[in-house]
């Protein structure tokens, strides 16, 4: 089988086809059961669950090799992956993302570390081998003038381009400020910024150095490798980067990049959709779409908020894997997937569900 591509938020390894061909199709996610979630994948609509709902569970990324299925994600805190429903524990955190090369299983996500105080940290496995990622690299006399309070880190997704590993992801970083005036207690305040950022084989490259407010934040949810360019894609706005420059999308999220034949194609939402009056004012609904080189195509019709989480193309066809609401408002979320914006729903429609990753191979 010919591996044809995927790419997501949550976001893994792509290889692409130049030409249409019929595929089997693969999305990893979640479904309610009882109190709990199921993490399961769905082939070509049918489900196959991955744990039996005893547990919290869930599929955050797909990829096959060969005969192969292997789905990451985490089980009551812990992150796992499995090989043909095998399962596979790696840590105490979340695997957020996976990639086969060869016969080498690699695994993005981030563990829980206890220095002082719990924080998060980006890391990868490689074949169950854990590798953390460095972070704060920054080297900015904002920071570096006053004693940082925390720092965590996140990987979001991973891609290998022969011999190189990459991986993206965010870096949050607080210190102490000066106490705050309107603290009658004086007590000091807290200043913090999240910065999406890459790794290259372990090396950290910033692709924005977070703001100086704790209400901004920005990471790279997404990552693509095409040739000798690295793309990238993530919010705070929706936006992608090339080999760093930043390339602005008229949405809110940019959650997943894939890049064929030279176009560039990022999944992402945008609240154009129905108006809606609550208490703070009018909003709207947020519509599931993707740019294919920065023009819009919407997949959703703007009556209830859809969001897409993984793209992946073969030849013509696009594949974009994400969840709709069953009722206008009702938060309500159903698996699903879009082909060339025809909806293919996935879970049942009675139950919570969610996709998150999808991957093509051709049959």
């Amino acid at each position: 089988m010919i591996v044809l591509g995927l790419c997501s938020c949550q976001k893994e390894i792509s290889r692409e086809v130049m030409s249409p061909a019929e595929v089997d199709v693969y999305v990893a996610g979640l479904e309610e059961k009882g109190s709990g979630y199921v993490a399961k994948y769905w082939k070509n609509g049918q489900p196959i669950a991955l744990t039996d709902g005893t547990t919290n569970a869930a599929a955050t990324s797909i990829s096959v090799s060969g005969n192969d299925v292997y789905v990451c994600g985490s089980i009551d805190g812990n992150a796992v992956y499995w090989k043909n429903g095998n399962l596979v524990t790696l840590g105490d955190g979340n695997a957020t993302s996976i990639a086969v090369s060869g016969n080498d299983v690699y695994v993005a996500g981030w563990v829980r570390v206890f220095s002082g105080a719990e924080s998060i940290h980006a890391c990868y496995w490689k074949n169950g081998n854990i590798a953390l990622l460095p972070d704060n690299a920054r080297s900015d006399p904002y920071w570096d003038n006053f004693p940082i309070s925390s720092k965590g880190s996140s990987a979001n997704s991973i891609f290998i381009s022969g011999s190189d590993v990459y991986i993206a992801g965010g870096e949050e970083i607080s210190r102490v400020d000066l106490p705050d005036p309107n603290d009658p207690f004086g007590a000091p305040g807290y200043i913090s910024a999240t910065s999406a950022v890459y790794w290259k084989n372990g090396n950290e490259i910033y692709l924005i150095k977070g703001p100086y407010a704790g209400s901004l934040a920005d990471e790279a949810y997404s990552i693509f490798v095409d040739g000798q360019d690295v793309y990238a894609c993530g919010a705070l706005e929706a936006r992608y980067w090339k080999n760093g420059t930043s390339v602005y999308l008229p949405g809110r999220t940019a959650n997943s990049i894939y890049v064929s034949e030279g176009d560039v194609y990022v999944a992402g939402s945008q609240p154009d959709g129905q108006s809606f009056q609550t208490y703070f004012g009018i909003f709207y609904r947020e519509v599931a779409k993707y740019w294919k080189n920065g023009n819009p195509v919407n997949l959703s019709d703007g009556t209830k908020n859809a969001y897409p989480t993984s793209i992946a193309v073969s030849g013509n066809d696009v594949y974009v894997a994400g969840y709709e609401e069953k009722t206008a408002g009702d938060r309500d979320f159903i698996a699903r997937y879009w082909k060339n914006g025809n909806p293919v729903v996935l879970g049942d429609v009675s139950k919570y569900s969610e996709a998150s990753s999808i991957f093509l191979v051709k049959k």
